[in-house]
């Protein structure tokens, strides 16, 4: 079974260690990783992801975002939701891998478009007879290069304008909850950016508990927006 109940506050720092340290280790040594540490691999990995060893076992201890959606709670048929994993549904083909939509779109597409509507037509007196779709599937169509090259990484930008002007500062907010852009791997990829140490430190951080628009959890958005104030008058007195 699963570790003890636990709080956010003590998971994670024992979570971002196993990631960065053994789970990352043993991953590097392939074929070559001992019996031993790879059972303790797959013991940890089922006590803090919730599946189970056999499934680890069978997935080489590599479980994609989109298989863990659909899989941890696959005995009840219930999926998570992809930008934000507080939100869930049911599917109707319980053996898929995937999901065939993002919770987190049935549960707040409605209010979002409504709202919308109403500020458009309403607040502006904008008014139109197109019809606004909350998403489009683009994604087949778009050239997924940068420049000329895959995969798309944009980090390079970044780094590159905050070279350039070294009074950049960057703030960088983050659901736990977020599949779609997971907290650790923006962590991992800004301390990846080749800056000399004095800019690294321009970059800060900012973690909630929620997803990937932080604003849907009420308490979230609070601390943000405190989070933000507090930098803002950070930024400015570092540029005098």
């Amino acid at each position: 079974m699963p570790g003890p109940q636990t709080t956010l506050a003590d998971l994670l720092p024992r979570v971002e260690a196993f990631a960065m340290n053994e789970y990352l280790n043993a991953l590097a040594q392939g074929a070559s990783l001992s019996p031993a540490t790879y059972d303790d691999v797959v013991s940890k990995l089922h006590e803090y992801t919730g599946l189970s060893t056999r499934y680890i076992r069978d997935s080489n201890l590599r479980i994609p975002y989109s298989r863990y959606s659909t899989e941890l709670f696959r005995d009840s048929g219930v999926m998570l939701g992809r930008y934000d994993a507080r939100y869930t549904s049911y599917m109707l083909d319980r053996l898929q891998e995937r999901s065939d939509f993002d919770p987190t779109d049935s549960a707040i597409d409605a209010a979002f478009v409504a709202t919308g509507n109403a500020y458009l037509r309403q607040a502006l007196g904008y008014r139109t007879s197109l019809i606004y779709l909350p998403e489009i599937n683009v994604f087949r169509q778009w050239d997924w290069k940068h420049n000329g090259a895959l995969p798309t990484n944009t980090a390079q930008d970044l780094a590159s304008a905050m070279t350039y002007n070294p009074n950049l500062r960057v703030f960088s907010g983050n659901g736990y909850y977020d599949f779609a852009t997971p907290f650790w791997a923006t962590v991992y990829t800004l301390n990846h950016l080749a800056l000399s140490p004095q800019l690294q430190d321009h970059i800060s951080y900012g973690f909630y508990e929620s997803g990937h628009m932080v604003y849907l959890h009420t308490p979230a958005l609070a601390q943000f927006h405190d989070d933000l104030e507090r930098w803002y008058v950070q930024t400015l007195q570092a540029g005098r």
